[in-house]
């Protein structure tokens, strides 16, 4: 399938590259820079790797507040109670009955969910959904994950470091694409429990969400990591990387080990 749905993109790459006189991509591993390879996650968020070459960086996020777009978003609503944010990021948020479960899962519990659509719909579109909880079509998220003390996700590799960048740990409903893999990173470093999207039930995401909230471990794992990013050097040091290939023409190898 992602061969299939890549093929155009495949195709204006080879037409880019023979312009450029590049050589061909025979294969993905092929697209893969000998000079520097950066990822955007932590070092501590990735399985053990023995095989990674050598001028492979773990840097961290790139998140810029300045680059996103203002959400307004009715903060004098919120009751101060502890704050769970869900979202299912701004592609597969059209699963109207994973919002309903969210909020059926959070009904009765001492807390206020909070509910970022993501353009799938306009929060009038939604019925009303049990406990009352605040649906907006957008949040700011950045800022709203300052005051949150679970986030419910699908996984998403943004939405997850963001909430791991402000210390907060996870429930994970991966959906598609690379969101089980960032899913097992979530349930393998202790940030997060992971709810299947197949296995979705009320009682099986409350559980989940009580668990998160009442057992400290994930708190800890969650800070944890949270320092793992401030030191991993984020855009800063991709910049840097960037900068040194462009500037000796050499591999950027890294300096610690794996």
């Amino acid at each position: 399938m992602l061969a299939i749905t890549g093929k155009p993109i495949q195709e204006l790459v080879a037409e880019y590259r023979q312009q450029w006189k590049l050589p061909p991509l025979n294969s993905p591993n092929d697209a893969y820079s000998p000079l520097a390879q950066l990822c955007q996650q932590p070092i501590e968020f990735e399985f053990p790797r023995k095989s990674l070459p050598p001028c492979f960086h773990f840097t961290g996020p790139y998140s810029n507040p300045a680059s996103r777009e203002p959400a307004a978003f009715p903060f004098e609503k919120l009751t101060g109670q502890p704050l769970i944010y869900a979202s299912l990021g701004t592609v597969q948020n059209r699963l109207l009955g994973a919002f309903q479960t969210i909020a059926e899962a959070c009904q009765g519990l001492d807390v206020q969910l909070v509910i970022a659509l993501g353009g799938g719909y306009t929060p009038e579109a939604l019925p009303a959904l049990p406990g009352s909880p605040l649906v907006v079509g957008y949040a700011p998220q950045l800022e709203l994950l300052q005051q949150t003390t679970l986030t419910i996700t699908h996984a998403g590799m943004n939405t997850t470091l963001e909430a791991l960048s402000c210390g907060v740990p996870l429930v994970a409903i991966p959906i598609a694409n690379d969101q089980p893999g960032v899913a097992a990173r979530i349930a393998w470093t202790g940030t997060g429990v992971v709810v299947p999207l197949k296995q979705l039930s009320t009682a099986r995401l409350r559980g989940a969400i009580e668990r998160v909230l009442t057992e400290e471990s994930y708190k800890k794992n969650a800070l944890r990591l949270q320092a793992a990013i401030q030191q991993a050097g984020g855009v800063r040091r991709a910049a840097d990387i960037v900068e040194q290939v462009i500037a000796t023409g050499k591999p950027v190898l890294r300096t610690h080990s794996l």
